[in-house]
């Protein structure tokens, strides 16, 4: 076997390992968003239970109480399509990676088997990167989604003895809460936009020497 079918074999293998581990994390991470996904129905139940006992005990309108708490169930709904268009995104460019850079080996590939290492290395940390930025927005997810349903499940405990303030009080600690958060996510968006470009800036660079 030659250096260059040495060199193609080991391109080929470092790519199926990267697939495989693109396939297992987007597997185990999708499984943590659907799990998120179906406590759903349990958060509209107890809110549709608050909603009853605020009217009853304090007579607020359904559609005052459902204005009061918009903003909250609008927050929960927008991180919940983050989560999934992130993980989306995810699946999408590291699929068109592995295509792009199957494509290269068939055309033939000059780099040196010290370059192909080099690439080995790099391509795994970043990889270990966007992960770390996916699982981190899907705690955000998971943190906000948990504090709502601690929060309605305190209020549903006053049965019909909750108040309106104690409402007011309870959606203003969420809000100061996700207000804090934001500045966190923002900041990890933006260093996850970052690597993205790196990782394809790499490659294009690989596919101009290997053209």
């Amino acid at each position: 076997m030659g250096v260059g079918e040495d060199l193609r074999t080991l391109a080929n293998s470092i790519i199926d390992s990267y697939e495989l581990r693109v396939r297992t994390v987007s597997t185990l991470i999708n499984q943590a968003y659907q799990l998120l996904k179906s406590f759903q129905i349990e958060i509209e139940n107890m809110i549709a239970g608050l909603r009853d006992n605020l009217a009853r005990a304090e007579s607020l309108r359904k559609k005052d109480f459902d204005q009061m708490i918009s903003d909250v169930i609008e927050r929960r709904r927008q991180r919940e399509e983050e989560a999934g268009e992130t993980l989306k995104r995810f699946q999408e460019e590291e699929g068109e990676m592995i295509s792009r850079l199957r494509e290269i080996i068939l055309r033939g590939n000059s780099s040196s088997l010290e370059d192909i290492k080099a690439i080995k290395e790099d391509i795994f940390k970043r990889q270990k990167e966007r992960e770390k930025k996916i699982i981190t927005t899907l705690q955000c997810f998971q943190i906000e989604q948990e504090e709502l349903r601690v929060a309605l499940k305190k209020l549903l405990s006053k049965g019909e003895g909750v108040k309106i303030k104690d409402l007011r009080i309870v959606l203003n600690s969420l809000r100061t809460r996700q207000s804090d958060r934001d500045a966190e996510l923002i900041k990890m968006l933006e260093e996850f936009e970052i690597v993205r470009g790196k990782v394809q800036t790499q490659w294009q660079a690989v596919s101009r020497v290997s053209g």
